[in-house]
């Protein structure tokens, strides 16, 4: 079955959303400013750790937190004692014992930076799913959300309270609309 609906502000899903997206925004202002002040050129990173998801880690489990680079030639000479060898994506973690992996788990800490993201699953918003996948299209329309949700255990009586059910039409009006203006807006 195949179901679409504009999503409010006042969904349980996309306030879930809104906060994975703003923990994104703090970690990658977070970790400029750190490169910045340590004199990090990279702008490939990961970060992460054996720890919780969408929550900050605590001084108990800082030691988990990792930060690995797609190092710069600069980068290399600078950092070539502190840095593991390259993974198979060419990212090098700082080592746990280096300066920079300590000070970095720190501030993590102290800052209360969400190390670990996990953006919400549509289909545990819907009774129906359950622990059954599903396949799902979205796109922002203003303040809401278009959605499409798609998967043979999908039931037509689940109601999500801040979903609006639409006709599948609608949301394909609204998404060849939406792809015009993202397509101008990008020249």
């Amino acid at each position: 079955m195949e179901r679409s609906f504009i999503v409010t502000k006042e969904s349980e899903y996309l306030q879930d959303l809104y906060e994975t997206m703003r923990f994104s925004n703090q970690q990658n202002k977070f970790v400029k400013e750190f490169f910045i002040e340590n004199g990090i050129e990279a702008n490939i990173y990961l970060m992460g750790g054996n720890g919780c998801m969408n929550c900050p880690f605590e001084e108990y489990n800082k030691k988990e937190i990792r930060i690995n680079i797609k190092p710069t030639e600069n980068d290399l000479i600078k950092f070539s004692k502190m840095l593991c060898k390259p993974d198979e994506n060419d990212l090098q973690a700082f080592r746990k014992t280096s300066k920079i992996a300590k000070e970095f788990s720190q501030r993590c800490v102290d800052e209360k930076i969400v190390i670990n993201l996990y953006e919400p699953r549509i289909s545990d918003y819907f009774d129906s799913l359950g622990c059954y996948g599903c396949s799902y299209s979205q796109f922002p329309s203003g303040e809401d959300l278009y959605i499409k949700v798609s998967s043979e255990h999908l039931g037509d009586t689940d109601i999500v309270e801040g979903f609006t059910e639409i006709k599948i039409s609608d949301f394909y009006i609204a998404k060849e609309k939406y792809e015009k203006e993202k397509k101008s807006m990008n020249g």
